[in-house]
């Protein structure tokens, strides 16, 4: 008897090593993912997409007003230095056309509906920003990240196997129109952003009138497939 108390006693302080060791080891992670502000965790998600070689974008749109003229959607893959592929969907007046759509080295390219070929372009004439110009660090689009004031944390939130940490704040009108060639730069956005456990950038959504002064509508953007093998090359 005696040895089996012995041996009890033995197992039960080597439990409460095991345990003791366990919950320090996971107070010094939550404590390690919680020392960050939400503005050093948007730092951190900027720093991974400007060092990435090439990220795939997509990018979709609710409540854009009727006769109006902008991106609709795109779906394609940015590299650093800034370069990208894919396709725009846009609307002039109303009227909806999708461009393929290739730029590198400051050059545009695109292939558009009822004009033969692929033809280099001024994105501007279109009413869209050079869309590599989104993949630059300096004038991109993780720009709105740091400059967003007043980040707070939100709710965790599923997207698919994945669950972000979101953090919201507002993006004054000026940066957004900078970079996406439309809106009122005398508005304020808000911004929603979500994070992977491994602070990759994953979604941004952007609220706020896009359209003009008293519009209101969304963009949503996916970043995902980080790293990725891409070649992109001119026309």
């Amino acid at each position: 008897m005696r040895i089996q108390a012995k041996l009890a006693a033995a197992a039960l302080s080597a439990l409460s090593v095991v345990t003791v060791a366990s919950c320090s080891s996971d107070a010094g992670t939550t404590t390690g993912a919680t020392q960050q502000s939400p503005a050093q965790q948007l730092a951190a998600a900027k720093a991974k997409v400007d060092a990435a070689p090439s990220v795939h974008l997509a990018l979709a749109s609710s409540n854009v007003p009727q006769g109006s003229s902008g991106v609709v959607s795109a779906d394609g893959w940015g590299k650093h230095p800034p370069a990208f592929k894919g396709t725009f969907k846009v609307t002039l007046k109303g009227i909806q056309a999708d461009a393929e759509i290739t730029s590198l080295d400051g050059d545009v390219y695109a292939k558009l509906p009822l004009i033969p070929g692929t033809n280099k372009i001024d994105p501007k004439t279109f009413g869209l920003p050079d869309p590599a110009v989104l993949f630059s660090p300096d004038k991109g689009l993780t720009t709105l990240l740091t400059a967003t004031t007043s980040p707070v944390a939100g709710d965790k939130v599923r997207q698919g196997s994945e669950v972000l940490t979101t953090i919201k704040g507002s993006v004054p009108g000026k940066a957004v129109t900078d970079l996406f060639l439309i809106g009122d730069p005398t508005g304020t956005f808000r911004a929603t952003y979500g994070l992977t456990d491994s602070q990759e950038l994953r979604q941004v959504v952007i609220t706020g009138p896009f359209f003009g002064a008293g519009t209101t509508s969304t963009y949503t953007l996916t970043l995902d497939q980080y790293g990725q093998p891409v070649t992109i090359t001119k026309p």
